[in-house]
């Protein structure tokens, strides 16, 4: 296990469990021609009304993702489309991905082939701009929060200065966008999961917030156990592992002059590039760490030096120099998602001198308006995983572990007691907001009072060394 400091040749696609469908064949969308549709007379209402309860059964998502507004016809038609039509509403349930979610795709085929192949896809226009605008106010109502909370003031140092997990349970702006949005449904896509034998769960979500005063950045890796808090076996060179998604949402513009953003290493999750091997190994990503570690395992680490997820550049700068010939970067628009592979080598970029500019000119339009708010670069990320995804066995700062006293360490997704990891696709659970509203009134403040405890001795441990 590591702890940041902060906080295709024929390639074998691995799968988290063998089907006997091929990913291609398990993607793929029926459809009903339109001048098929045409060629058909339809010569009674009922006719009609059951065509367009077909129709309607075929889309998935809010009333506002049918793209048009439904207006009932006057006379006969009307009187049968409009009880039919509430029967469909509770039938299919439009706030909750159910039946059609394994049918209905939001990526086309190249989409799909460039993320396995580059590890890597930026999509605009996914997500409605509600919810864009959902996550704006919720991440800065975040930052408020934070600012009053230390004083109003700003730390001047670090990666971000404002980092926030588990939204998901307890704040429903973010849990709808990563529950009920077009997220889920692209990250099935892209891990190629089958909807009839496995579903897709929230594995971690935060939001991050980076300011003029930020003075660092997270180096080349690949996320710890902190942020991707799974077991896993280190592919092997040209395996892809499919098995799980970050899906990273821009909050803001984020022009690549100015820095604050992401950066990726593409191929690098599958490719066998010749520093590959040595900067998994660097950064302490091991078979034999896989299943997590023992807690005095950990802390000898810390003690010593050789745990810091974001320090690569520091503990093998040859290595991080090779990487950073491969870097991509992105001029990422406000709404715009990154989806990145489990194992993409990434790193946030350092603000530049005109990114804290505009930055600090921004924040003194801010401070001449009325009530004042902080000018910061910000962005909100989801890790999906399959329900069959385990929790490793050793040490972990996990709020479900914390909770259960242990009784997690291991499980499934599927298995971990407690609604932690909330399914979301190819379903949602119609009773999902009540059980995550249940489990932050009755388990989550424990879990939290157990985790400040620990991370009183992991910052020791750091300041120790």
């Amino acid at each position: 296990m590591c702890i940041c400091k902060e906080s295709m040749n024929h390639p074998f696609i691995m799968m988290p469990k063998p089907h006997s469908k091929s990913p291609r064949s398990r993607r793929k969308v029926p459809t009903v021609s339109k001048r098929a549709c045409a060629s058909h007379r339809i010569s009674t209402p009922f006719a009609f009304a059951g065509a367009f309860i077909v129709a309607l059964a075929g889309i998935v998502g809010s009333e506002h993702e049918l793209g048009y507004q439904l207006r009932a016809s006057s006379g006969s038609h009307s009187d049968i489309v409009g009880p039919l039509l509430h029967l469909v509403r509770r039938l299919f349930d439009f706030k909750q991905h159910t039946l059609t979610n394994t049918k209905r795709a939001v990526l086309t085929e190249d989409q799909i082939d460039a993320y396995t192949r580059d590890g890597f896809l930026v999509v605009s226009g996914l997500l409605h701009e509600n919810e864009v605008n959902s996550l704006v106010d919720a991440g800065e109502n975040l930052i408020s929060k934070h600012i009053e909370k230390a004083g109003g003031k700003v730390a001047a140092k670090g990666n971000f200065q404002v980092h926030e997990f588990g939204l998901v349970l307890n704040d429903k702006r973010f849990r709808d966008v990563a529950l009920h949005s077009n997220l889920p449904l692209a990250a099935a896509e892209l891990m190629q999961v089958d909807g009839d034998t496995q579903n897709l769960r929230v594995l971690r979500d935060v939001f991050l917030a980076k300011g003029h005063e930020s003075t660092s950045s997270c180096g080349w890796h690949v996320d710890d156990q902190v942020f991707w808090p799974a077991a896993y076996k280190l592919p092997r060179p040209s395996q892809i592992d499919l098995s799980s998604v970050n899906a990273w949402i821009a909050l803001d513009d984020m022009p690549i002059e100015n820095g604050g953003s992401m950066a990726v290493s593409p191929a690098s999750h599958r490719e066998d590039f010749t520093w590959r091997s040595e900067a998994l190994s660097a950064l302490n990503f091991d078979d034999k760490f896989g299943n997590g570690i023992a807690k005095d395992d950990l802390f000898d680490m810390i003690k010593t030096g050789k745990v810091d997820s974001c320090g690569l550049e520091k503990v093998a700068p040859h290595v991080y120099d090779d990487i950073e010939l491969s870097k991509q970067e992105f001029n990422f628009k406000r709404g715009d998602v990154i989806f990145m592979n489990r194992w993409l080598f990434h790193k946030s970029t350092e603000m530049t001198e005109q990114g804290k500019l505009a930055l600090q000119s921004l924040q003194e339009s801010f401070n001449n308006g009325e009530g004042a708010a902080a000018a910061m670069l910000k962005r909100y990320s989801v890790r999906f995983a399959t329900g069959e995804t385990s929790l490793p066995e050793g040490f972990m700062t996990e709020m479900s572990v914390l909770a259960s006293d242990g009784l997690n360490l291991g499980k499934e997704l599927d298995s971990v007691s407690g609604e932690w990891y909330p399914k979301c696709w190819p379903e949602v659970d119609n009773d999902v907001d009540e059980k995550l509203d249940l489990l932050t009134q009755n388990e989550l403040p424990g879990a939290q009072q157990k985790l400040g405890a620990i991370m009183a001795e992991v910052m020791a441990s750091f300041q120790s060394r």
